[in-house]
This record gives structure tokens, sequence and C-alpha cells, in this order.
């Protein structure tokens, strides 16, 4: 795993790409979520340092941002504006550090939202879902629509096919672009709650027509390509309204019959996330190297879960990989993932089904070509380069140097027209206390004495200081808690209370 900026604890992961530039990762909406929270884009070079690079009047309550890339450029499919949001495609041929004025679909007397973009060499493939009216979407009379993205203008409306939803079953698709053609996967039912997905192929864009799809009774969720090989995931339908699956999942050569892949491996004990195969959840897939690689979850019956990892050499066969060990039992699922040429990076999410809670989000980074590990990137030079820097919350600031010099200034809640020293002097923080810092016992942890006496510590304690995921620090002073310290401009600590 890798340190994040402070807004990956509200990042409710949406999309992930990679380009010849790096990795972005777009969150999305949710209707549990507070509007407050705003949606993001970010980006990196390695997967280890990641930036936000959030175009410009990006809605913050699209449900869906969803990225694509290929070569050096990516796409951002999403919510354009506040108030009533428009879908709207972004591109940037850089690292997003800028991106073009966005192109904004057609306005229409529907509803249409954004659902998913794909890029290849054919060209760049926009998804949306249709509601007639401006009201509230009516899922039993939603559409998919297709559009192509063109080099200027407004994106080129293709073709159209119905796909009913339900209200917690909303219609959906995914859409694929492969050397031999463009690919539609529909996520629908009928009226009666029966699975009705689609799979869908055309050569230009134009004229779609439908693919087959393996047995019946069955629904599917995700497709990947590679090379000549297809693969999708999903299940087998259950009778009941929720339509709670047995995962399973397919592979075709050179677009022939769909054969059924060998049942889905749980992992082994002692290993965390090893439930019965129904409560095992494929979430996203991706070509990797010359196989693929599957994300998801694992949920057992008490509702705890942890994130699942699958990989592929042939569609055939699937091996799940080591839960505890990799770390994936700290998040309840793996989001979703990007690969860029051997390198791949895993977006997780430690959000509970239905509840507010925050996602806090991580990011995995691994390789797909076996090798010696590769060490993490260092953040800078000296033992405590990862604690050198301005940290901050509503009430305290502490400063680092790489030498192990701190000073910490403190509100000390008295105004200095009022009472002497020390005191505040209006909005400047009036206590004051400086100490040095080593490093402690453990890799993330420092520890040094306080010089100066603090209201509630007298001079010469002992001060220990260790960093915390989100680009974070936590401050103790005689194991009293001082509080949690975040990066400049960070709302993560913005009225936290410590006990300076």
């Amino acid at each position: 795993m890798t340190d994040l900026p402070s807004d990956f604890v509200d990042f409710q992961p949406s999309s992930m790409s990679a380009s010849a530039h790096g990795f972005f990762a777009a969150s999305g909406y949710q209707p549990n979520m507070s509007l407050d929270v705003a949606q993001k884009v970010f980006t990196s070079r390695d997967g280890r340092k990641w930036r936000d690079r959030t175009p410009k009047d990006m809605s913050t309550a699209a449900t869906v941002q969803s990225l694509a890339s290929h070569g050096s450029a990516t796409w951002l499919l999403g919510g354009h504006g506040f108030s009533i949001a428009r879908t709207a495609l972004w591109t940037t041929e850089n690292d997003g550090s800028s991106w073009k004025k966005p192109v904004l679909l057609p306005e229409s007397s529907d509803v249409e939202l954004p659902v998913a973009i794909a890029a290849g060499d054919r060209g760049t493939l926009l998804v949306t879902k249709v509601t007639p009216g401006q009201g509230k979407p009516d899922e039993q009379q939603a559409s998919i629509r297709v559009w192509l993205a063109k080099k200027s203008g407004p994106p080129e409306k293709l073709w159209q096919t119905p796909c009913i939803g339900h209200e917690g079953d909303e219609a959906s698709a995914e859409a694929l672009v492969a050397d031999d053609g463009f690919y539609l996967l529909t996520d629908c039912t009928t009226k009666d709650f029966v699975p009705a997905d689609h799979l869908f192929k055309s050569t230009d864009g134009r004229s779609w027509k439908a693919e087959p799809l393996p047995g019946d009774g069955n629904e599917f969720d995700h497709m990947a390509r590679n090379g000549s090989t297809m693969v999708l995931t999903g299940g087998l339908a259950a009778d009941d309204v929720e339509h709670i699956t047995d995962p399973r999942t397919w592979y075709r050569n050179d677009n022939g019959e769909w054969h059924t892949s060998t049942p889905l491996d749980v992992g082994r004990l002692p290993d965390a996330g090893v439930v019965s195969r129904r409560a095992q959840e494929m979430l996203g897939i991706a070509a990797a190297g010359s196989g693929f690689v599957a994300i998801g979850s694992a949920r057992a019956p008490d509702n705890s879960a942890s994130g699942a990892m699958w990989f592929s050499a042939d569609g055939a066969t699937w091996a799940k990989q080591p839960t505890r060990t990799n770390g994936f039992d700290r998040l309840r699922s793996l989001a979703a993932l990007a690969t860029l040429k051997t390198t791949i990076v895993v977006l997780g999410s430690n959000k509970a089904w239905e509840t507010s809670d925050p996602a806090h989000a991580r990011i995995w980074i691994g390789d797909i070509a076996p090798g010696p590990r590769r060490p993490p990137a260092p953040a800078g030079t000296g033992p405590l380069a990862q604690f050198v820097g301005d940290w901050s919350w509503s009430g305290a600031t502490i400063t680092i140097a790489a030498n192990g010099s701190f000073v910490y200034r403190y509100t000390t809640l008295v105004q200095c027209s009022d009472h002497a020293p020390p005191c505040d002097n209006g909005t400047e923080m009036g206590g004051r206390a400086t100490g040095t810092l080593r490093p402690g016992r453990t890799a993330g942890e420092a520890v040094g004495t306080v010089k100066e006496a603090l209201a509630n510590d007298p001079a010469g304690s002992t001060v220990r200081i260790t960093r915390e995921p989100y680009s974070a620090i936590d401050m103790t002073v005689n194991k009293n808690g001082y509080g949690l310290f975040c990066e400049p401009g960070s709302n993560r600590c913005a009225g936290h209370v410590g006990a300076g």
C-alpha cells in the first residue's frame, strides 16, 4: 500500500484508467453520501504519489465519473455543473494538470446520466442512461444510449437500446473497444425482475448485433478482453428480488463458443476472506500481462468483509491471491483497478454497504511480471523525511525540520487584550513550544522531548509522533493525545480537538 492525500478518507472509488502519463482515479457519488463530500479525480505517475487533478465544474452529485485512457490521452465522462448537472466529456493529453474545455452532450427533454466510457484504436465510446422526462428517473422506461467522441465538437449519437431496471437494481452497462470492434454489455432486467442482459457488438459503432451469451438465467456484470480471449463475470441469478448469485466466469477464444470457467477459488484457511462461493463477488476485471486480474469482495455471514483478488492466465481457471498477506483484509472491498505495462494499481474501499461511513480508500501496487519486489519509493532523504513539513489542524500547527527540530504552535483560547502571555493575538496562535525528534522503534514513529512547558505537560516531556494514513501525523505528549495533524489545506483535520 501507499500513503495517500487526506481527501482519500472520503474517496468512494468509481473508476480507474492508465495512460502513457500514469494512473487516473475518479470517485463517484452515492445516495447515502453527503453532498459536502466533493467528487475528485487524482492522478499518479507511479501509483505512489497522488495529486488532485479534478476538472473545473465537475459535478458533486454525479453517480458515476467514468475514466478511459488510450495512448497519451485520457477521457472523463461525468457530470458538469451543480444545479442541474449535464453529462459532459473532459479530455487531457497529459497527467491531468490541464483538461480541455468540457464537451457537453446536447440538451434533452429527458434525464441522461453518464454510465461508462471505453477507448481504443477504433475510437472513444460513451455510454449514457436515458429516462423520459425531467423528474425522478423511471428505471422501467430506461434505455442505454451510445455516443462516439469526436476530435472537435459534440459527440455523435450512434445507437440506443431499451434496458429496464428497478430501484436498487438500476440499469447499467459496460463498454469495450477491441481490435475487432466495439462491445457493449448491458445490465438489464424485465418488469418481473428477471435478468435480461445482452452483449452487443459493432464494427462501426452505428450498427449493433446481439452476440450469444452463455446459458439461461445468468446475469453478467463485467467483461474484459486480452488478445483473442474474452472473459465475462457474473453469476447464476437466484429467485429473489435481490438477484443474489452464485458467482461464475465464462471465457471464449477467437469469438467462438462460451465456456464456463472452473468454480471460483475461495481461498484457503486460515487466510482471511475464506467464505462460501456465494459470498464472493467480482467487482472489476482487466487484462493484465497475457492474462486477467479480477478484484472484489468476500462477505461473511456477520456482514464483515474483506477485499479479494484473483488471477487467471487464460480465463478458464482463477486463483485467489492471499488476502491477509497482501493487506486486503484491511478494507471491505477492492473496487477499481488499472494496469500499465507490468504494474497493477488497485483502489480499495472500507465503506460498508448502505451506510454513510467514510470510504477510507487505499491503494495497492503490484507487479504483473514475477521478479524481485521493488522497494517503496522514498519520500525524501534522511531518517525523518516522512515527518518533515508543516502539519496542522484547526487549533494547532507543528513544523518539523529534517534535523528533527520542531516548532509546535497552538491556541491558548485567551486573548492578549485580556491576559498576559502566553495568549492569542486575534487569530494568531500564542502558544509555542519547541523540541527535537529522533527515529523511533518502528518505521512510522518519531520520538523526542518538548523543551518548554505546555498547558498540561511540563518542560522536558516525552513527545511521540506517528505517521497515519492519508498524509497525516498523530502527536502525543506523555501519552496524552494532542491531535491529528494533516497536510496544509486539508479538511480532514478541520475542527479536530486535541489537547493543546
